[in-house]
């Protein structure tokens, strides 16, 4: 017998460990129990099937009736829910992949219901995230975080928040890090690091100005008075914050609100730019465009000779600085963290030789260009 097994992406998969011992069963027992169909498509049994086509082994089937493909499809995820295996986030996913059919099944009931009848349906659920929420035994915001997780983290995020390494909680907080974070997050994941240990790492790592959440990091005083006994004062920090500012002290500040990219840039600037890799070729091409009224400019960054906005950015300095070790940026409670990379500051102005000559108590100076 063929049998359709196109409803087999709302099937959650078994673990290699759970398959062979159906297997192992089957193959001694035979299949004891009966495949579930409606015209002709398996909605249960998926896996029972497989084995049983793989081995010519024989099998019973069990007709069901049902209006429509997705009163079969709601049959198969109430069918799939009420099994105790299940974690919290394949639950969700299942419900997650039916919610087509469940808003469809939810609109003919109001429908029916509105000219006196209830219809044929297996479901009263509603569609809100809270009701979506309830099908799959968690709170509504618990399944709007899975469902970000889903819609948008990578593969080895979602397959270590369904195989409970990671929870809901800490896959969707690796979808709001930084793009160049997540993938950094997946390989790592990817290559066979824990990913409790992965995530917990990167979310602690520092992001700098420009942020307004709880993972500031700002830049340490040190380097902030050595960068003003270069311009003399600070006129602009176009990358800040309230609490950043009150290190830098700069004339004027941008924040996130107050969009930088946005603003005309001016006089003596200090510029610690977003790392996120889609933000900083902004703040760099930004500065590029603003130099006539930058008279001087000293911008600390990773220190990613690779790329092109590293290689922008040293075509217009007159001097860098390469500190010899990682600048520890700080916290507002005053605890401090180092990226994995190193740093590197660029001076953009007149006073070259004063930079280098202010900076060599940091690392090794350089004049890209010469003196």
């Amino acid at each position: 017998m063929i049998i359709d097994t196109e409803f087999e992406s709302l099937i959650p998969s078994l673990t290699p460990e759970e398959y062979t011992g159906l297997e192992a069963s089957i193959l001694a027992e035979g299949c004891r129990d009966a495949l579930i169909v409606w015209n002709g498509i398996l909605l249960d049994g998926h896996n029972r099937y497989r084995i049983c086509k793989a081995n010519n082994i024989s099998f019973k089937t069990i007709e069901k009736d049902f209006a429509s493909r997705n009163e079969a499809k709601l049959w198969i995820l109430q069918n799939q829910l009420s099994r105790r295996n299940l974690n919290d986030f394949q639950r969700i996913e299942l419900v997650r992949k039916c919610e087509n059919a469940i808003k469809e099944q939810a609109k003919l009931r109001q429908e029916a219901t509105r000219f006196g009848g209830y219809g044929n349906f297996s479901t009263t659920t509603g569609t809100s995230r809270d009701e979506l929420g309830s099908m799959a035994q968690v709170s509504g915001k618990t399944y709007e975080h899975a469902a970000e997780i889903i819609d948008n983290a990578p593969a080895s995020i979602i397959e270590a928040v369904r195989n409970n390494e990671l929870s809901i909680n800490s896959g969707y907080e690796v979808t709001k890090l930084p793009e160049e974070a997540q993938k950094e997050v997946a390989l790592r994941i990817e290559n066979g690091e824990n990913p409790k240990s992965v995530v917990k790492e990167v979310q602690n790592r520092p992001h700098v100005s420009y942020n307004s959440g709880n993972n500031e990091w700002y830049t340490p005083s040190d380097y902030i008075e050595l960068a003003r006994q270069v311009m003399g004062n600070i006129d602009l920090d176009p990358a800040s914050s309230e609490i950043a500012n009150q290190v830098v002290r700069a004339e004027r500040f941008f924040t996130l609100e107050t969009d930088g990219l946005k603003q005309d840039w001016y006089g003596n600037v200090w510029l610690n730019p977003p790392y996120s890799s889609d933000l900083i070729m902004k703040f760099i091409d930004k500065f590029i465009s603003e130099l006539a009224g930058i008279n001087q400019a000293i911008i600390l960054v990773n220190n990613a000779t690779e790329t092109e906005w590293f290689n922008k950015l040293v075509k217009y300095s007159q001097a860098l600085c390469f500190p010899s070790g990682r600048v520890k940026f700080y916290r507002p409670d005053g605890s401090t963290g180092a990226p994995l990379q190193g740093q590197a500051l660029l001076y953009y102005g007149s006073q070259a030789k004063k930079f280098a000559k202010v900076f060599i108590s940091k690392g090794w100076c350089a004049f890209p260009h010469g003196v």
